[in-house]
């Protein structure tokens, strides 16, 4: 497990000095910020009043299975955190410096990933209309936490199939409960 572990390693530490070396431009900084600062978690409680705002009945059930894929979702990105104790790249690259303050010590998962996947998914399912846009704004966000220099691509990874999982699962449990 430990040459699996260091293969992983290595690899992803190889894909995030690529994507700093080819990607990373200096003046797009100020709008990889802007983007990653969107998925601080602000703009999701915005969203679910828009939503509600609209049609309050139909859209009850889309606030109802967010706040349900988020209570799962954020105590297993804790857990993960603190069980796998991944250095961010910062603290495993010698001469990186990351162009933003993480928000926490360990970056295996990203959880601004999986937070953005969590809205994106129930955003799908409620409001497929805004599907594209909604998919696309989270791969902005787990790209942002890459390019900002906070994750490895591999922590994006694991955050895009927490927030999907997540989500998929509130869904079929308020359906098993017959809340849908």
């Amino acid at each position: 497990m430990g040459i699996l572990k260091t293969q992983f390693q290595q690899a992803d530490t190889d894909a995030f000095l690529w994507v700093q070396k080819k990607l990373c431009k200096k003046q797009h900084v100020p709008v990889v910020k802007a983007i990653s600062t969107s998925g601080d978690g602000w703009c999701y409680p915005i969203i679910a009043a828009i939503a509600l705002i609209q049609n309050f009945n139909t859209n009850l059930m889309f606030l109802y299975a967010c706040l349900l894929a988020y209570a799962m979702q954020v105590p297993l990105y804790i857990l993960l955190k603190k069980k796998f104790k991944r250095n961010r790249p910062q603290d495993f690259i010698a001469s990186f410096e990351a162009k933003i303050k993480p928000s926490d010590q360990f970056s295996f998962p990203s959880g601004h990933t999986a937070a953005a996947f969590v809205m994106a998914t129930q955003i799908i399912i409620f409001f497929p209309l805004f599907s594209i846009a909604a998919i696309i704004w989270a791969i902005l966000i787990g790209a942002s936490r890459v390019l900002l220099g906070v994750h490895f691509p591999g922590d994006i990874l694991a955050g895009l199939l927490l927030g999907i999982l997540c989500s998929l699962l509130s869904v079929e449990l308020l359906s098993l409960l017959s809340i849908f």
